[in-house]
């Protein structure tokens, strides 16, 4: 088989069925023999946005994403979404087409180093030859999908697409850790001796899926419960054990609970989202992970195996009455002082009517901002519907692209992206992607006319806003956009109203709520 003939047939046997990007000259090979494997392309507006939808891909399907772009700025462009994967946690290969062997080092068109420039935002980087595309191939797929998983970077010279490839049989890495784990004594006496112990459950128990063990602990020894914002949903906010999350709107209400705990456990805690230094107090650490992490605090004591065993490790933990009665008092602290700031038609308004519109399957795709701050902590997440953000590379512009992505990856769930108008204006490009695909999805800009998070974390500083104003007027100014029905909202009956048709159309549809953010300098907690 030619080089590209290897890698087209070795990602199918993997599962992969599409790729994102923005092709080149070179890459036209490569298309055609994923073509021929039945890997679909999907054209992007921005590099970008593909390296977004092969996240989102993989968190979806649990299959490695795939994303290309070609020479200089298409790898730049790339980088953004690839960092997204690194530190969002997602298996991705990213590939790129480089200038030939002869042409490295050389001052020319669209060259620069794409090794130098991947290195500090994957897991790893290659180039590949054809004495090595077979080993590289495999080794990629590997490490990107091993803890943590994260992106690789693929670099494709222009010159080695039809050449005769070094077949290689895909070897079993096996395990990093083949010894069970020991728990340390100090550990044992810990989790035996805690009154008032407190769980923080992160981003790595809610990708190991280690939610309906947790809830199994909870049954049998009743304990408070704080998520941070990628770990949303991994128990019910119904659960009487549940407490709130952390960094989200608010969340210094949780301090009545968290301030009285003698014993921290980090369930798949990822410092990516919130450092533990940010809100715990000085207590002991217990620190439950899938790969050892690099915590700053003294005495702290980790215990690296698969999330299963965490569970088996907490055998003796006592339950505490007390604490889940603090852990109900702060939940309703929280809630209670959203509700505080409805008046007019607020963020916490808007949303409000949106979520109790929508189907409990959807899927939604948060965008960074303001508005994040505020969703994270107060969206409900159902058995059956996910939220989908980036937390830990945190890149304005996200939600769009997740959305496209989301709706591909699931075309029978109802997908929604919330967005400020700061992020729509990055990549609204995407909505043409998805009006080219015929895929549906509910897009609602809280417009507020400027960049709200820099705002209020200025006015921290005591300082008049500067260089945070969008725009004057409606965003849009017109009633379609890109193909897309755009209906601009004023108030609550108006929001009710155009969720209820963007339901029931069958084309997307851009809902910009014009909203008073002033409320969002109540919620958003300084740091």
């Amino acid at each position: 088989m030619t080089v590209a003939e290897y890698l087209a047939r070795r990602l199918r046997e993997h599962g992969v069925s599409r790729f994102f990007g923005i092709p080149g000259g070179p890459s036209i090979p490569y298309m055609e023999a994923f073509r021929k494997e039945g890997i679909g392309f999907i054209l992007t507006s921005h590099e970008a946005s593909a390296a977004v939808m092969a996240d989102v891909t993989a968190r979806m399907t649990g299959i490695t994403g795939v994303c290309h772009a070609t020479f200089g700025p298409g790898a730049t462009n790339l980088s953004t979404g690839v960092g997204g994967a690194l530190l969002d946690r997602s298996p991705v290969l990213a590939l790129t087409s480089e200038l030939p062997g002869h042409w490295a080092g050389r001052t020319t068109q669209m060259n620069i180093d794409h090794q130098s420039l991947y290195a500090p935002i994957t897991k790893a980087t290659f180039r590949l030859t054809e004495a090595t595309a077979g080993d590289i191939t495999e080794e990629s797929l590997a490490i990107a999908n091993e803890e943590y998983p994260g992106p690789v970077h693929i670099g494709l010279p222009s010159d080695m697409a039809d050449r005769e490839c070094t077949v290689v049989k895909a070897t079993d890495r096996g395990e990093a850790r083949s010894d069970k784990y020991r728990l340390d004594e100090r550990a044992r006496v810990l989790i035996a001796s805690a009154r008032r112990p407190l769980i923080a459950a992160g981003l790595t128990a809610m990708r190991a899926g280690a939610g309906p063990a947790l809830l199994s602990l909870l049954d049998a020894c009743p304990v408070p419960v704080v998520v941070t914002p990628m770990a949303k949903g991994i128990i019910p906010e119904s659960h009487p054990c549940y407490a709130g999350v952390l960094f989200h709107a608010l969340s210094d209400r949780l301090r009545i609970l968290t301030r009285e705990a003698d014993l921290i456990i980090g369930l798949g805690y990822d410092p990516v989202e919130y450092n533990y230094e940010s809100w715990m107090n000085r207590v002991p650490l217990l620190h439950f992970n899938t790969i050892r992490t690099d915590l700053q605090i003294a005495g702290s004591i980790q215990v690296i195996s698969s999330a299963s065993e965490w569970f088996e490790a907490l055998g003796d933990l006592h339950g505490s009455p007390e604490m889940v009665s603090l852990g109900c008092e702060a939940r309703s602290a929280v809630r209670s002082g959203l509700m505080e700031l409805t008046g007019g038609f607020s963020p916490v308004k808007a949303l409000e009517i949106l979520h109790d519109l929508l189907p409990r399957d959807t899927v939604l795709t948060a965008d960074v901002g303001s508005h994040l701050h505020l969703l994270g902590q107060m969206w409900d997440v159902t058995d059956r519907g996910r939220l989908i953000m980036t937390n830990g590379w945190s890149s304005m512009g996200f939600g769009l692209p997740a959305a496209i992505a989301a709706a591909i990856a699931d075309p029978k769930a109802t997908v929604v992206c919330v967005t400020g108008d700061g992020g729509m204006l990055m990549y609204a490009g995407e909505m043409m992607t998805a009006r080219r695909l015929g895929v549906k999805i509910i897009v609602v800009v809280l417009a507020d006319g400027e960049l709200n998070l820099i705002r209020v974390k200025e006015s921290w500083k005591n300082l008049s806003p500067y260089g945070t104003d969008l725009y004057a007027g409606a965003l849009f100014g017109s009633d379609t956009f890109l193909g897309a029905e755009v209906i601009r909202v004023t108030d609550s009956d108006g929001m009710h109203s155009a969720v209820v048709k963007a339901l029931q159309s069958d084309r997307s549809m851009i809902i910009e709520a014009a909203i008073d953010a002033s409320v969002y300098s109540s919620l958003i907690v300084r740091p």
